[in-house]
């Protein structure tokens, strides 16, 4: 057990980490499951580990570094085995503002230099924030808010 709780503590003075991943990678080193949820017990005890900050700190980090949009970053933190309602409300709290806003400046700033009236350009900028975890509605309204009254954005475009 000593061994086993010595390798978590190494682990996480790496990165923060979540139960799962944790679980995970003891698991992968071929502890068994009893120390394993014996030395996750002490760790969250104790305050090492604790999924609540570790999404505080995840989401804070990928809305103002990454700017990824609620979809990418609730898919992130389901896949490190967050549950659902520890994250959702920080979630929701970090896009309270809106989003529209954030989308616009991205695209004034970043494609600044593109040529919005042309629909093969409108398509990349739309698909890269699609991939960046943006609801298409949102990444929509702000193209059309962006691009001048003849280049509105249209349903037949996407």
């Amino acid at each position: 057990m000593i061994d086993c709780r010595e390798y978590a503590l190494k682990l996480i003075t790496f990165r923060d980490r979540t139960r799962k991943e944790l679980r995970d990678k003891l698991t992968q080193k071929g502890y068994d499951e009893n120390t394993i949820e014996d030395v996750i017990a002490f760790l969250e005890e104790y305050g090492y580990i604790n999924d609540f900050k570790y999404s505080q700190h995840f989401i804070n980090d990928c809305v103002n570094l990454k700017k990824w949009g609620k979809i990418r970053i609730r898919s992130e933190l389901l896949k490190r085995g967050v549950k659902r309602d520890v994250f959702e409300s920080i979630l929701e709290e970090a896009f309270q503002d809106g989003i529209g806003d954030v989308l616009i400046n991205q695209i004034e700033t970043r494609f600044k230099n593109s040529d919005l009236g042309n629909v093969k350009e409108r398509t990349r900028i739309f698909n890269f924030f699609l991939r960046r975890g943006y609801c298409a509605e949102e990444i929509k309204g702000a193209l059309n808010q962006v691009c001048s009254f003849k280049d509105i954005v249209t349903e037949e475009y996407f």
